[in-house]
């Protein structure tokens, strides 16, 4: 599941999660459970004094930022929560 919500990240947006992991942003979770088609996990991605809200279901993907509220995309807070997730180091 957290592979499919990569899968669907625009490259741009891809590209600023992994340099967020190159430098070191944090996911604070709050909640995960693993469900039967996948995982829930919310919570809070930190980096530079800033601090937004990601929860990714199997239904669906939400941020606090402005991309995912007001531009209605999977940003990068998504994107690197999906890959701190899955544990992916491209580094």
């Amino acid at each position: 599941m957290l592979r499919k919500v990569l899968s669907k990240v625009e490259e741009g947006r891809f590209a600023r999660a992994l340099v967020g992991l190159q430098q070191g942003w944090q996911f604070e979770v709050r909640h995960r459970v693993f469900v039967q088609r996948g995982v829930e996990v919310s919570g809070y991605v930190k980096y530079a004094g800033k601090k937004f809200g990601v929860t990714i279901q199997p239904t669906g993907c939400f941020c606090s930022c402005e991309d995912a509220l007001v531009r209605k995309v999977l940003c990068k807070h998504i994107a690197f929560v999906a890959m701190a997730e899955l544990d992916l180091d491209y580094l």
